[in-house]
């Protein structure tokens, strides 16, 4: 059997498990159920290396829990905690989106991770196309409602069952199988959206769906289900192909079946030579996030309004359309700067990348092949989080320097030393600490003037009795009487 608890520990990213450790800690204290659900569970059974979509589902208000990790929601705001500019962050929400008609949040973190709390939930369709009904309801019947088997299972992360596989559908017999089957004859037709997703996950995984789906699936494209999305259902869908890992083969393979259209009716051409360039830099950078880049790609044949009109719908929040919208115009500037006599050294280099968004950073390592602006974005990239994991903060406490202004610039010229090779050995970093903190090296003791002792010789008697310790008594008495 399954042992999920150790799939949770091995195959989330630590970022992910972090989040997932401190949901389930907090939902326990509020007397909630909590379960992962969905793709996460689906992609550890299959044995995927990467967890996409984590998803968990709650049994409850999501709102209670909510409160205590998104800023705002409650008083203790551990983002502001106090402590060296230097140091790791804690887990900290950058950007959230709250769905009040399904009671779900989609959230993202400092460290990357994305995630979806959503409540358990009956969905009663309505027209096609239209919103559904939503309803409270405990997780059997939120997974028996879902798209297909294999998106219907769940783990409990309740301490009293953690690691408990909830699989009402199948779902693992259809992995097994590599089958995507639909769970009842309407699904395309309540949820249209369901037609692209099988299409996306098909491909992902290289299943088939099983005789019945087909059949349905055929009858929802000849009937043109798929021109019935809503515009959020559309953004939605978009942002999954994007971060997909070969988001140009799904592009591709809605263009062939006749459906990209559905999607947003701007999307007649796509430049699918610049996925390629994006798709072998997401392969030399396997843990960067290439989504805004994709978009640009998707976006780079729309005039300047559907640009602006397709961003507004996709990215939502305000900060990241104006990012992809001048990714071209910002990385021209920062390219010149990086070749020119400004950034002569590598901290200099430094303190122009750090200020700049890291899609940007990527984006010029994608298209400005010039040596020194690739040689100076890949060191910041690779060399600089190195460089800062052996920056002293324990040394510098221990030298009675508290976190403050003065030791996060001690650290700050430390650091900047090292990046220009002025620092090249641990010793030379530590009598730099205590030169920038003010601490002057303990004195070594003066040499004495007094010349050593010579050792005395020893007489003939001493020799004599030297030579005769550890002699056996019996030889003694027998050099005696020879004697």
């Amino acid at each position: 059997m399954t042992d999920y608890n150790f799939l949770m520990e091995s195959r989330l990213s630590p970022g992910q498990f972090q989040f997932v450790n401190e949901l389930s800690r907090i939902a326990y204290s509020e007397g909630i159920n909590l379960y992962l659900v969905g793709g996460a569970v689906r992609d550890m059974t299959f044995g995927q290396a990467i967890v996409r979509d984590l998803d968990l589902a709650a049994e409850g208000d999501i709102q209670k829990l909510l409160r205590h990790i998104i800023p705002g929601k409650t008083k203790a705001k551990r983002a502001g905690r106090k402590g060296s500019a230097w140091a790791t962050s804690a887990l900290e929400v950058v950007s959230s989106r709250i769905d009040q008609h399904r009671g779900s949040a989609e959230l993202q973190f400092s460290n990357g991770v994305r995630a979806e709390v959503s409540r358990c939930r009956q969905e009663i369709a309505s027209k096609p196309g239209k919103r559904p009904q939503i309803l409270p309801a405990m997780i059997f019947d939120d997974l028996k409602g879902r798209d297909f088997a294999f998106n219907a299972m769940a783990i409990s992360l309740h301490p009293n069952s953690r690691g408990l596989l909830l699989d009402p559908k199948n779902g693992v017999g259809d992995i097994e199988r590599q089958e995507i089957r639909a769970l009842y004859s309407r699904s395309f037709l309540d949820d249209p959206v369901r037609v692209y997703r099988l299409f996306r996950l098909g491909l992902r995984f290289g299943f088939k769906p099983d005789e019945k789906t087909q059949r349905w699936l055929d009858a929802a494209l000849e009937e043109g289900m798929w021109a019935n999305l809503q515009p959020d259902k559309q953004a939605q869908e978009i942002e999954a192909v994007l971060r997909e890992e070969n988001p140009d083969h799904i592009l591709k393979l809605y263009e062939d079946r006749g459906i990209l259209g559905g999607l947003d009716r701007g999307l007649a051409r796509i430049a699918y030579d610049r996925f390629r360039k994006i798709n072998a830099l997401a392969r030399k950078f396997p843990a960067e996030d290439m989504f805004l880049l994709n978009f640009d790609c998707l976006a780079s044949k729309l005039s300047r309004p559907q640009k602006q009109q397709l961003a507004k719908k996709v990215l939502n929040d305000p900060r990241a359309v104006k990012l992809a919208l001048g990714l071209e115009r910002d990385a021209k500037k920062i390219a010149r700067v990086l070749s020119s006599a400004k950034c002569g050294t590598p901290s200099h280099a430094y303190k122009v990348l750090s200020q700049q968004p890291r899609p940007l950073l990527l984006f010029l390592l994608a298209y400005y092949p010039q040596a020194k602006v690739q040689t100076r974005v890949k060191h910041f990239i690779e060399k600089v989080p190195q460089v800062r994991a052996r920056l002293p903060e324990s040394e510098l406490l221990v030298l009675g320097i508290k976190p403050g202004p003065q030791f996060d610039k001690i650290l700050e010229r430390v650091f900047f030393d090292l990046l220009d090779g002025k620092i090249k050995s641990h010793q030379q970093m530590l009598q730099e600490l205590r030169s920038r903190a003010g601490i002057k090296e303990e004195p070594i003791p003066p040499a004495s003037n007094t010349p050593p002792a010579k050792p005395v010789k020893a007489g003939p008697r001493k020799q004599a009795v030297k030579s005769a310790r550890g002699v056996h008594p019996a030889v003694r008495q027998k050099k005696a009487r020879r004697s």
